[in-house]
């Protein structure tokens, strides 16, 4: 494997172990509880990223992805004008809305089965698109941005986690 693939994928590995840890930090009696009116709650933030792995994982053996949400020039407009900046700095700019296939429902999500779902499916995709990493026709599809190649989705989602476990850490349970 590449070295650059080795960064990739230990980062997206540390990213699913810093959010499964704020996950974990959270005080049970919070877990189920959103801190703001209209925000998600722990558990509904942690089910949201179990969702996103499992779509993508039935994308990658063969079934349907995430539908694109964008006309083809609003998405190349930002996918040109957002995605390098979320790829490289990081962040995901604020207000960004989650796709209608990864929404939770209001719950329960009992927290360590969300987590050991979330890790083996987040381990199995990162798995397919570490070796994909240099085949060009290893893509999944993202609601905003459309196609992204097998790298590009391993460094969105470590992003994505990580903007995930900031939230959890930010308020001490969910924002």
């Amino acid at each position: 494997m590449p070295a650059d693939q080795t960064v990739a994928r230990a980062a997206h590995q540390t990213s699913i172990q810093a959010f499964v840890a704020s996950a974990r930090a959270v005080p049970e009696e919070a877990w189920e509880v959103p801190t703001r009116s209209g925000q998600w709650s722990p558990a509904q933030i942690g089910e949201h990223l179990r969702m996103v792995y499992a779509v993508l994982g039935r994308q990658l053996a063969g079934g349907a992805g995430l539908e694109v949400r964008t006309s083809w020039w609003l998405r190349l407009i930002l996918r040109f004008r957002f995605l390098p900046k979320i790829l490289e700095q990081g962040r995901i700019p604020k207000g960004a809305r989650a796709p209608r296939e990864a929404r939770p429902g209001p719950g329960p999500f009992p927290r360590e089965p969300l987590l050991a779902d979330l890790i083996e499916l987040a381990t199995r995709a990162e798995d397919t698109l570490a070796s994909a990493a240099r085949d060009r026709e290893v893509t999944i599809t993202h609601h905003v941005f459309g196609r992204l190649q097998a790298a590009q989705a391993l460094r969105f989602l470590t992003v994505h986690n990580d903007h995930h476990a900031r939230q959890l850490d930010r308020s001490g349970s969910a924002a």
